[in-house]
């Protein structure tokens, strides 16, 4: 009985969103999901200008052994988009005078193993430390990268750690890379002498009654409402898979994906959607931090190299000859997008439990229908 007050609640939700845009219009939306039927992996996808729901709606299932539908209450795992919070955690400390982005790493990370005045903390942010990222060096015990075998933060930084030597000078280029922020976490513990997950909940979650949001730092933890990840079995998936013994044969259908490897910094948060519009409504309402936070997150630097739109895990950019904010997350059996429009206040997000659910392009799908339409400016 709980579960169908639950499923009617969260239609009247739905529906309560959607009533402010025509029926015709909802249904362009509909195409770009192109999903077969209810029983596979899907989305979750909000619209919000100035605090008012625009459009929101679930596609597919979040548990497809137990055939739960993604609904409001869906946690995800938003891979990249976690960089952001991390980010904002650094942005804290700094706003408190419990670091400076000026200072050098080696300061704060003891056994840090490269040239001691070399590498910032502001290098880590804006991702020109120049440290190889733990992905493209062995792992200690010989075993490769995936979620499949288990690793944590600690695992992924001794890989890097060994490297030894810079690739480049820190800020003479720009490179991609998780163990940027995953060090950026491990600064946010020494300097606040307590858990990455307890610190993002006490300053961030918390605050902003982000009730169900999680640093997934245990793999062991019970998560209400987890969309697992599913990939399909295409040969790209499946050959690899094969080749180190982990699959017999590719088989048909779909991968259910298990997160075992509990790192964080880079990625690791599981969220909902509309706690993820309490994270964004925060730059408008600036109940954290105020206006120095606001800054701070969206501060841009120019260094040696030609890329100068990071900001602290944000991309400050144009879309259309509009000023945008956005960030894309991306894992085995997820994907993520968040574009903002600051000027109109407004944000779409996508998030999906399926690996190719490529959410950027959905995002921007539907904005180009809402403005088409007239719905958004």
């Amino acid at each position: 009985m709980k579960k169908v007050m639950f499923l009617i609640l969260t239609m009247c939700y739905i529906a309560i969103c959607n009533a402010q845009i025509s029926q015709d219009i909802v249904q362009s939306i509909d195409t770009l999901f192109n999903l077969t039927n209810n029983q596979s992996p899907g989305y979750i996808v909000g619209v919000v200008e100035k605090d008012r729901c625009i459009f929101s709606k679930a596609y597919g299932q979040a548990n497809l052994e137990n055939e739960i539908s993604i609904n409001e209450n869906t946690s995800f795992n938003i891979a990249s988009l976690s960089k952001q919070i991390t980010g904002a955690a650094i942005a804290i400390l700094t706003l408190e005078d419990k670091l400076d982005l000026n200072d050098y790493v080696s300061d704060y990370l003891l056994g840090f193993p490269f040239v001691k005045d070399s590498v910032k903390n502001k290098h880590f942010i804006y991702m020109i430390s120049g440290i190889n990222d733990y992905r493209y060096n062995d792992r200690l015990n010989g075993t490769d990268w995936s979620s499949l075998n288990y690793f944590n933060i600690d695992t992924a930084i001794i890989a890097s750690y060994n490297s030894r030597e810079l690739m480049y000078q820190p800020g003479s280029q720009w490179s991609y890379s998780n163990i940027n922020y995953m060090l950026l976490a491990k600064i946010v513990e020494e300097v606040s002498e307590t858990s990455f997950a307890k610190f993002v909940k006490q300053n961030i979650f918390n605050p902003l009654e982000m009730n169900s949001s999680i640093v997934n730092d245990d793999i062991f933890e019970i998560m209400p409402n987890r969309a697992y990840g599913y990939n399909y079995r295409t040969d790209d998936e499946t050959n690899w898979l094969i080749e180190s013994g982990y699959l017999k044969e590719k088989g048909r259908g779909l991968l259910q994906i298990h997160r075992n490897s509990p790192h964080y910094g880079g990625s690791g948060i599981y969220t909902i959607l509309n706690d993820w519009v309490r994270w964004i409504s925060n730059f408008y309402s600036k109940k954290i931090g105020g206006q120095e936070f606001y800054d701070l997150m969206h501060k841009t630097m120019k260094f040696e190299h030609e890329k100068s739109n990071d900001a602290f895990g944000l991309v400050i950019d144009k879309h259309k000859e509009k000023d945008v904010v956005w960030y894309i997350g991306g894992d085995w059996g997820c994907s993520s997008f968040m574009i903002r429009f600051p000027k109109t206040e407004t944000l779409i997000i996508c998030f999906s439990n399926i690996g190719t659910g490529n959410a950027r392009s959905k995002v921007l799908s539907i904005y180009d229908i809402l403005i088409e339409n007239g719905v958004l400016e």
